[in-house]
């Protein structure tokens, strides 16, 4: 039998596990640092931003929780305060609503005045 004709299911369940071996270990030696660490870097965000349904979300949560230890409530207190910190105050958004409202009217008036000409 040739090589090429060879198919997965022609390997024994221990054969298949030991070329699936030989090809991580060559995979990896291969690899530069830059290389390697941009595969695990998408093999990670794979794994923790690619959560589909709440079990898949709970487990990468957890995985987080386990990673940070004692700094991951720090880490969500700092986050939620960053997304509060980013909202205008009442005050400010007033003022950007009355700044887009005067350019707009600044943009209308100089609009009429060429129409007049």
């Amino acid at each position: 039998m040739c090589i090429e004709e060879t198919n997965f299911t022609d390997l024994s369940a221990f054969e298949l596990d030991k070329l699936k071996d030989l090809y991580i270990e060559s995979r990896l030696s291969s690899m530069t640092e830059d290389e390697f660490k941009k595969f695990v870097r998408v093999s990670i965000e794979d794994q923790i931003k690619g959560t589909v349904g709440k079990e898949e979300e709970k487990e990468a949560w957890l995985e987080m929780k386990e990673y940070f230890k004692d700094d991951f409530s720090e880490k969500i207190l700092k986050i939620r305060k960053g997304k509060l910190d980013n909202r205008l105050s009442p005050e400010e958004e007033e003022l950007e609503k009355r700044k887009i409202l005067l350019e707009k009217r600044k943009k209308e008036q100089e609009s009429n005045f060429e129409d007049m000409w």
